[in-house]
């Protein structure tokens, strides 16, 4: 809530270096409080483009354990990769790629759609020379996405 009250053009990069530092953290609930403030700072389309920094991290936490860990960073990706100047790089989007791709069968039926949706983002965003390392992972997770929409 306070986030929301500050200016951000102030002081939305200091914020980022605090929660990427917290991102980084043993403690859960420090890299929970860490993604809820990026969710609400990535809101802003500058400090957004800012986050591309955090991209390997990011990635990282999408194998975590915690639901809500998974959901909030496949937000925080998600609007990162909203604007489309933003290009996804070619060594970026090979591990995107493949860390969504188990996220496909998650028993959460929202990381499921977040993750699918993501994924659908990356592939219009890569670069073009990382279309070929990526031509592996969207042939393998065509099943997965093919059992996907069966079900639905």
């Amino acid at each position: 809530q306070v986030l929301e009250c500050l200016d951000l053009s102030e002081c939305g990069r200091r914020m980022l270096q605090i929660m990427s530092r917290h991102l980084q953290s043993e403690c859960r609930e420090r890299r929970r409080l860490a993604l809820r403030g990026l969710v609400v700072l990535s809101d802003d389309a500058v400090i957004a483009e800012y986050m591309c920094s955090l991209s390997p991290r990011l990635v990282e936490l999408l194998r975590d354990a915690d639901v809500e860990v998974v959901e909030m960073t496949l937000s925080v990706l998600t609007h990162i990769l909203q604007d489309k100047e933003i290009l996804v790089s070619s060594t970026t989007a090979p591990k995107l790629a493949e860390a969504l791709v188990p996220l496909f069968k998650n028993d959460n039926s929202r990381v499921q759609l977040l993750s699918i949706h993501l994924f659908r983002k990356v592939m219009e965003l890569v670069v073009k020379k990382g279309k070929k390392s990526l031509k592996a992972i969207v042939r393998q997770s065509l099943f997965s996405l093919l059992i996907y929409c069966h079900d639905e």
